[in-house]
């Protein structure tokens, strides 16, 4: 019986001391520090009642209630764990009792090997507007002198009210790696008068998944499959970001700016522009829905629009690629019609010649700007390229709905960089089959003639490309041309040379000195027929009554008397005559050369002065060829 008896008492007292190992009894309350507009507050910190009873260092804490408020930011946490924690207790209070210190100092003394909190919320003004954060199941990993090593947020979910409606954000998990907690609140915190600190990296990677966003004031919705980034670096601005974010949103508010408040909010915008950078960044699947507005009539209640991007990318700058943005699979529309685009991608775009520009202002208002300060504002575009454009939607004249805007466009590419001034140097733009539906009922004479010829749809590409040698001082036309399936092609090739650096100054009266100071170096005019002009002789035979074999050997005939009517009897007029006169009995391809008789080139002026057009072809040597 003592056996049973001493076997209950020793089972009740091990219940009685498992069930106070899990009891956490309060070791400080009511910590409370800061001023101004930052200030936090914590309720109790907890932790297991085995270390508070032996005096022990416990490496488990527990936070009840914690409140942060930081300028227009308040933080919300009803408990937040610290597990393997191998600093003392003090050092996690200090992070909340320390008025002085700053926060990020603080952050850099805390280790552990998890932090936990169920539920965080974050109440933000933005100017009318309030917005509310809510992250869920939060767990910071491997935390050592601050910086975390994982993260990982459960959920997330924003709402902001305003005057036109709520907007709902809702995420999936999100997952970071190597969160530097220090440099990301340093941020916050720091002010740079310079605005040149070096990039700090913010964390290495993030991925989100299943993002959600539902505007019911715009009756739109976006749903992300999934967007991942990484290398995030960041430097303080002149007045923190905190400070500088505070101002914005305020700014943002207003309808109307003084010019004090234009100008600083131009150098704030100018300051967190260029104070963070990505390495990159992605975003798949992503889907767009817009409903119609209740309570809009039927006449003017639009259908639904529904778009796609399968994804989106942005590739930072490295010491040997330039940056890189791209989207794919892009595809928008409703009932009515749709757009697509294969491929769109921006490389080698630069804002900072405008950055630069902005910041050499100093202030002053836009509208006192000269040219050569407004050229200092230009961007470098680099290379925009579009592919696999495919558009087809109704074309409508105000009320009228005429027939429907029907194309495809493989590719299309503009280069524009290398610039002096503002200008750009390296030119090229490049149009590949832009294939146009040619309308039955067009009234368009142009479009009459090529139906009359035989042509259903117009199948057109061009390019143009130029740059400029600033040691030869000359200006290279690599190409000029423009062609169309089944019908022939144009292109011209040639050098302008005595065009220095003038050419590009924002004075007008000595850029324009430099282009009349240019000279004509060379040229290349090459005429291909791939036919047209077959289709236009079986018109005009069928018109005349004639075979089209019997008109062609007339017209080749005519060629060399009509070209010296023209340009008169020189020999050069006689020799591109003649060669006109054997492309036109046999089409293929012609080539021109022209040459200037004077070695320093034909200028502007030589064309200026001449009082007839066989005066200047009169100065020049031309040959010609028909292959």
């Amino acid at each position: 019986m003592r056996l049973r008896y001493r076997a209950g008492v020793c089972a009740l007292a091990l219940m009685a001391g498992s069930a106070a190992m899990q009891f956490e009894p309060a070791v400080v309350r009511n910590l409370a520090s800061g001023q101004g507009d930052r200030h936090v507050s914590v309720e109790a910190i907890r932790v297991p009642l085995w270390s508070a009873a032996f005096a022990q260092s416990a490496d488990s804490f527990s936070l009840d209630n914690v409140r942060f408020t930081w300028g227009d930011l308040t933080y919300e946490v009803k408990r937040i764990d610290f597990s393997g924690v191998t600093v003392s207790r003090s050092e996690v209070e200090s992070l909340f009792s320390s008025a002085s210190e700053p926060l990020a100092d603080r952050l850099m003394r805390i280790s552990a090997r998890q932090v936990t909190a169920p539920e965080i919320k974050v109440t933000q003004k933005l100017g009318q507007q309030t917005q509310t954060i809510f992250y869920r199941n939060i767990s910071l990993n491997d935390v050592v002198q601050g910086q975390v090593a994982k993260a990982v947020i459960g959920a997330m979910a924003i709402e902001r009210t305003g005057a036109k409606g709520n907007v709902l954000f809702s995420y999936g998990q999100t997952t970071l790696s190597d969160l530097n907690t220090p440099a990301f609140v340093r941020l916050y915190e720091t002010k740079d008068a310079s605005a040149s600190a070096p990039m700090t990296r913010i964390y290495g990677a993030v991925t989100m998944e299943n993002l959600d966003m539902v505007d019911s004031g715009e009756n739109m919705s976006v749903q992300i499959a999934r967007v991942s980034a990484r290398d995030v670096m960041a430097r303080p601005t002149q007045d923190s970001w905190g400070s500088t974010l505070a101002f914005l949103t305020e700014m943002g508010g207003k309808n109307n700016l003084s010019t004090e408040e234009e100008s600083r909010l131009r150098t704030a915008m100018v300051d967190i522009a260029g104070a963070f950078d990505i390495g990159f960044m992605e975003a798949a699947d992503i889907r767009i829905k817009a409903t119609p507005k209740k309570g809009a009539e039927a006449k003017d209640r639009k259908p639904s629009v529904i778009g796609r991007i399968d994804r989106f990318a942005y590739t930072g700058s490295t010491g040997s690629q330039p940056a890189d943005t791209r989207l794919e699979g892009l595809e928008i529309g409703d009932q009515e019609g749709r757009v697509k685009v294969g491929t769109i991608s921006l490389t080698g775009f630069s804002l900072t010649p405008s950055l630069n520009g902005l910041k050499a202002l100093q202030g002053k208002p836009t509208e006192d700007l000269d040219q050569e300060a407004l050229r200092s504002l230009i961007p470098t575009l680099g290379t925009l390229r579009l592919s696999g454009i495919d558009v087809d939607v109704p074309n409508k004249a105000g009320d009228k709905t005429t027939e429907r805007v029907n194309f495809t466009l493989k590719d299309f590419e503009v280069t524009a960089d290398k610039p002096v001034n503002g200008l750009p140097t390296n030119i090229r733009i490049e149009q590949r089959n832009l294939v146009i539906a040619l309308p039955a009922t067009s009234t368009d004479d142009l479009v009459k003639q090529l139906a009359a010829l035989g042509y259903k749809t117009l199948d057109s590409s061009f390019l143009v490309a130029a740059t400029w040698n600033e040691a030869a001082n000359e200006i290279a036309l690599k190409e000029v041309s423009v062609q169309g399936q089944d019908m022939g092609a144009l292109s011209l090739t040639g050098t302008i040379g005595n065009v220095t650096k003038d050419l590009f100054s924002p004075d007008e009266a000595t850029a324009a000195a430099a282009l009349i100071g240019a000279k004509a170096k060379a040229a290349d005019i090459v005429v291909e027929d791939k036919g047209l002009l077959g289709r236009y002789l079986a018109q005009a035979a069928k018109e005349q009554k004639t075979t089209p074999e019997a008109l062609r050997t007339i017209y080749a005939s005519a060629a060399p008397f009509v070209v010296s009517s023209i340009m008169g009897n020189s020999e050069q007029a006689k020799t591109l005559g003649q060669a006109v006169g054997r492309f036109i009995g046999k089409p293929g391809k012609l080539t021109i050369n022209a040459q200037p008789k004077n070695p320093s080139g034909f200028g502007v002026m030589d064309a200026m002065l001449a009082s007839d057009p066989k005066e200047a072809l009169a100065k020049l040597n031309i040959s010609a060829t028909v292959e």
